[in-house]
């Protein structure tokens, strides 16, 4: 998925990073928590609380890439399910293209539910640019 935003990436990764606005443009997240110390850098953990099939859950992440303003990476360590999300944002004109991917891998019996998982995930995640979008051009 990608989306142009009418915002620099230094203000778009501003917003992302701040993990306040998280349940903002994110869907189904309810709040992200740094677990690490310091700064943020790949090998950091992060807890994200969520709503999926109407229950609160709880998993942990791994940063996998952090390059301040253009890459930023997660890995989900939940054993049932993993996954890669990634952001990318590119400078064009007086904007930036953003672009999010995700891969899920379920394990064990979790590949049996894979196409509903499919089908569930694109619209999970289908609008999660433009809210971003929404709110990053809102904010600024």
């Amino acid at each position: 998925q990608t989306v142009r935003i009418e915002r620099s990436p230094a203000q778009i990764w501003a917003f992302m990073m701040d993990f306040s606005t998280a349940p903002r443009w994110r869907n189904l997240v309810r709040e992200v928590r740094i677990l690490s110390d310091g700064p943020l850098r790949p090998g950091s953990e992060l807890q994200v609380t969520f709503d999926v099939f109407g229950r609160v859950r709880t998993t942990r992440c791994e940063v996998l890439a952090f390059e301040t303003a253009r890459r930023f990476g997660l890995r989900n360590v939940t054993p049932k399910v993993t996954g890669t999300f990634e952001y990318t944002l590119a400078p064009e004109g007086t904007g930036t293209i953003v672009t999010f991917s995700c891969d899920l891998r379920p394990h064990g019996v979790m590949w049996l539910l894979l196409p509903m998982m499919i089908r569930s995930n694109r619209a999970r995640y289908a609008q999660q640019l433009t809210n971003l979008k929404r709110e990053v051009e809102r904010a600024a």
